[in-house]
């Protein structure tokens, strides 16, 4: 076992830099807004259909000469703008709920694999890089080796119909690979490679059935493989998210956990 000449890096734990983004930032529940709309415009044709039955009672009262408390034409007026206030209110309410489970459910990025990189040092190829690479969902925490000048991460997307998206079901993703990848294609070709399993099972039977009958399953939009890649010259911490059509990078700044020196065989 010897030490690579590098910085001290990570041994990731759950990720400080999700909590806080996850804590400092509270997502309001659109069903919220959507609940009260609903309810507030049921009842309000429930003062409607109060109301109405009471005029028609006063009506018919007049026109049969009978005796009884009477209601004034202001009074009627009023109560019947205060049903339309209510239920224009609550109509909003219900609009905008919908407008912001839309937004939400059209635009939600889930955080699903942290990765630092950095160079192996002084005097290291500039085609080698140490990946440091911690899944959120599994927890799994991998340091490799990467050779070439960016990072590569791939994955399996499953994309459902839109309204389901509406409704709340987020596409399903399966995280399988991260490689090294050169600029240039010839260096592509003659370069060494460097290509990890993020997975188990690479010839999974869901995913073969998904792959070769999905656009045909009632409710799925399409399957696909998603990759996304970025540099890799400087040290630089990065966040892959998952949204409705594949996989995204963004660059975090560098928050470094629990430092102790990589070692490899």
């Amino acid at each position: 076992m010897k030490e690579i000449p590098t910085a001290p890096i990570a041994v990731f734990q759950k990720s400080k830099l999700i909590q806080k983004m996850q804590i400092s930032i509270p997502q309001f529940d659109p069903d919220y807004l959507v609940y009260a709309g609903a309810v507030g415009i049921f009842l309000g044709f429930v003062f409607l259909l109060c109301f109405m039955y009471r005029r028609t009672r006063g009506i018919v009262r007049i026109l049969s000469k009978k005796k009884g408390p009477a209601i004034g034409l202001f009074a009627s007026l009023r109560n019947l703008l205060l049903i339309a206030v209510w239920t224009s209110l609550f109509g909003m309410a219900l609009f905008l709920g919908f407008f912001l489970r839309a937004y939400h459910a059209f635009t939600v990025e889930k955080p699903v694999a942290e990765i630092v990189v950095q160079p192996l040092g002084q005097g290291s190829p500039r085609t080698r890089m140490l990946l440091n690479y911690f899944c959120t969902e599994t927890r799994e925490r991998r340091h490799l080796i990467i050779r070439g000048d960016q990072w590569m991460i791939e994955g399996d997307i499953l994309k459902w119909d839109n309204w389901l998206n509406f409704l709340g079901l987020h596409t399903r993703y399966r995280l399988t690979r991260l490689r090294g990848r050169y600029v240039n294609a010839q260096e592509e070709l003659y370069q060494p490679k460097t290509v990890y399993s993020l997975i188990e099972d690479e010839n999974d039977l869901f995913w073969r059935y998904l792959y070769r009958y999905g656009s045909r399953l009632p409710f799925v939009s399409t399957v696909y493989g998603s990759a996304v890649y970025h540099g890799a010259g400087v040290s630089k911490h990065y966040l892959v998210f998952v949204g409705t059509s594949g996989f995204i990078i963004r660059e975090k700044e560098r928050e470094w956990l629990n430092p102790e020196p990589f070692r490899s065989d």
